[in-house]
């Protein structure tokens, strides 16, 4: 297979999987995300489009390491209730509904740019969903709240998200200026974010 059947392989096989994944589940070969990319490294392999020992160094065992480092931090915080205790500080401040709205927008941003922006969304999504319900409040603007400031707020460090690992990790960029570069940005999207979840508050709040 000369250079140009592999790329044209590589091409259709990268179309396929960024189907399945970003499809989630379809009926006809349900996958999930990590299925779908492990389908797709077994189909570069397999076609020939790259050696298996290409493929092996194509991992990058640094940022997994990271990663894993990161979710057992996680992990032991949510053992030691860290996040309930979070939760509870962020109701005392909150007086008002769209304070809430407030501080759980700053209180996931934060925390997804220290540790990994997933863990915080799995972490915090039982309680927001336990407060809001309690409340008996509009469930959406928080959920997207969370959602989105999580993102934003993974984007200001190196450790915030895996992708930020890799480009730490082959950049060489230092953690304290990735910081200040990232951190004007991340503070006016996530007053961006807090504008429309109000918007979408008030919205649903007059349809009440």
């Amino acid at each position: 297979m000369n250079h140009l059947e592999k790329e044209l392989v590589a091409t259709v096989i990268f179309g396929i999987t960024y189907v399945l994944i970003s499809g989630r589940q379809i009926r006809i070969l349900p996958l999930n995300r990590p299925a779908a990319a492990l389908l797709g490294a077994v189909l570069m392999v397999s076609t020939g489009v790259m050696t298996p020992e290409r493929a092996y160094r194509a991992v990058n065992y640094d940022t997994i390491v990271l990663l894993l480092a990161m979710m057992l931090v996680s992990a032991y915080l949510y053992l030691a209730h860290f996040f309930e205790w979070a939760a509870d500080v962020v109701l005392e401040l909150s007086r008002t509904p769209q304070r809430l709205l407030l501080y759980l927008t700053l209180t996931s941003g934060i925390l997804s740019a220290l540790l990994v922006n997933d863990t915080i969304c799995l972490m915090l999504t039982p309680l927001v969903i336990a407060v809001i319900q309690r409340g008996k409040l509009p469930l959406l603007p928080y959920l997207i709240a969370l959602a989105t400031s999580a993102n934003i707020g993974s984007v200001a460090t190196l450790v915030g998200n895996p992708q930020n690992m890799i480009i730490g990790h082959f950049s060489h960029i230092p953690f304290r200026n990735s910081r200040d570069r990232s951190f004007p940005r991340q503070s006016s999207d996530l007053q961006s974010t807090l504008e429309f979840c109000v918007s979408v508050f008030t919205m649903l709040c007059e349809r009440r």
